[in-house]
């Protein structure tokens, strides 16, 4: 299993908008291939927000990368106070 880690420092008051863009977000999320869930990060000060997700493979999370930023990326860049960042992890899950 992979998550992909996704993040950016929003512009001041987008809380409901950046609420409205993960909304229609997850909604696609979970039509794409490998999609296992997705949880939405805002910071305390409402300053960055985020998303941390989990894929069967790690060509599912670099695919929905892909798909999920060519669907928001015109919004994102109102949104976003500076480009966002992105990371691929691979999720190590202990032995019993």
């Amino acid at each position: 299993m992979y998550a992909r880690y996704f993040t950016f420092k929003g512009k001041p008051g987008v809380r409901s908008e950046v609420e409205a863009l993960a909304d229609r977000v997850f909604g696609h999320m979970k039509t794409l291939q490998g999609f296992v869930s997705v949880h939405f990060l805002i910071s305390q000060d409402e300053t960055e927000y985020g998303s941390f997700s989990l894929w069967e493979s790690k060509h599912d999370a670099e695919s929905a990368g892909e798909a999920v930023q060519s669907k928001a990326k015109e919004v994102l860049e109102t949104l976003a106070a500076e480009p966002p960042s992105q990371q691929i992890f691979e999720v190590y899950k202990p032995k019993s």
